[in-house]
């Protein structure tokens, strides 16, 4: 009997331990990094983007579901930094669920709890983007939300970030409402800067007078990083087993909420003409091509609150290619599967081996009745 017990007890802890931390390792270890021949010695870029992690606050957040989610988000993101060692990790925007909710002190735990799931070594660097749920809604934006993600994210709502000649322009999408508000009218000044600037270096028309005191960047059109997607009727182009399910695919979406307006979006591609566009917000993949140019892949959400089968993005980038490929998490639904069949046989095993207990205790009884009846 405590051999059997000693047995079930090892049985469940391996299940427990190959539920949550072993599976991780084989699914993420199909992931590669896609190839870009070396040129003149130097080395490509390795970037990995995720989005819409959705760490769940004080208002709505049961301490089940956050344990649970954010638990497989840490061991996701954790094994994905030590198999595949990316240079920088792009967070595309909602890194929380409650930011345009949070008080002081919730906004406080929110982060700490970030650092310690997306904790990385100081030789990979972390970018943080902005999204509706972080600041809120174009509406519910304040200059103080925007000001405290700044602070904590040593982000602005835009700019260019160069890495070995790579340019990414990282954009608060949730500013480019179009209607002049402060904050969108800073933004769009600002990138409309950033704009003549990169246009100057890509030129090389820096000793023009247009030209003059202007930002010097690598000479390469940039790669677009925001949370919100370009404007698009709808996901009814999108496919692949990420894209939206088939009932949500045809339903419009609205501008400036679903996806950034018409104008906004024509602005961006006029402005920067970027060589690739990602972005997050849907939570569904896709992938488009704008004005038979640009093309724009939505990346889905990292989180099993939001989907059950979560991915991110790998990127390898020179100054004049760029190769992406898709990493896939353990599903769900797999790891429920396991731990209720686990949990059948351990059930049926328990019973079988009640009933020879009370067999082997029943078959002494027997004897003695038969001796008293002789």
């Amino acid at each position: 009997t405590d051999l059997t017990a000693a047995s079930l007890i090892f049985t469940f802890v391996s299940v427990f331990v190959l539920c949550e931390y072993v599976i991780y390792y084989p699914v993420i270890l199909r992931c590669s990094w896609p190839h870009i021949e070396t040129v003149n010695s130097h080395l490509p870029l390795r970037a990995l983007f995720l989005s819409d992690t959705h760490l769940l606050g004080a208002i709505k957040g049961h301490w089940l579901d956050k344990l649970r989610r954010e638990w497989q988000m840490e061991r996701a993101f954790q094994t994905s930094l030590w198999l595949l060692n990316p240079e920088i990790v792009f967070i595309l925007g909602d890194v929380f669920d409650e930011g345009k909710w949070s008080s002081s002190q919730d906004w406080e735990d929110d982060v700490r709890r970030f650092k310690r799931i997306f904790r990385h070594p100081s030789d990979t660097e972390l970018v943080v983007l902005i999204g509706n749920h972080d600041i809120g809604f174009h509406n519910e934006m304040t200059k103080q939300k925007l000001e405290r993600f700044e602070k904590v994210f040593n982000v602005t709502s835009a700019r260019i970030l160069t890495i070995k000649g790579v340019n990414f322009l990282l954009v608060n999408s949730v500013a480019l409402h179009g209607d002049h508000c402060p904050i969108c009218q800073r933004v769009e000044k600002e990138l409309h800067k950033l704009s003549h600037a990169l246009n100057c270096s890509i030129q090389s028309e820096q000793h023009y007078d247009q030209c003059k005191n202007t930002e010097s960047f690598a000479s390469t059109a940039p790669v677009l990083l925001q949370h919100y997607p370009l404007y698009r009727v709808s996901d009814a182009m999108c496919t692949g087993i990420d894209a939206a399910p088939l009932d949500e695919r045809y339903q419009l979406f609205q501008e400036r909420y679903d996806v950034i307006s018409k104008n906004a979006s024509k602005k961006l591609l006029w402005w920067f003409k970027p060589r690739l566009i990602l972005s997050g917000h849907t939570h569904h993949g896709c992938e488009v091509l704008h004005e038979n140019l640009y093309p724009e892949i939505s990346i889905p959400s990292f989180s099993w609150r939001n989907r059950n089968n979560p991915s991110f993005i790998l990127g390898t980038f020179s100054r004049s290619d760029i190769r992406l490929s898709k990493c896939f998490l353990p599903e769900e639904r797999t790891v429920l599967a396991l731990y209720c069949s686990s949990c059948l046989i351990i059930a049926l095993i328990t019973l079988s081996h009640i009933k020879m207990f009370r067999r082997s205790l029943h078959l002494p009884n027997s004897l003695l009745v038969k001796h008293k009846t002789l």
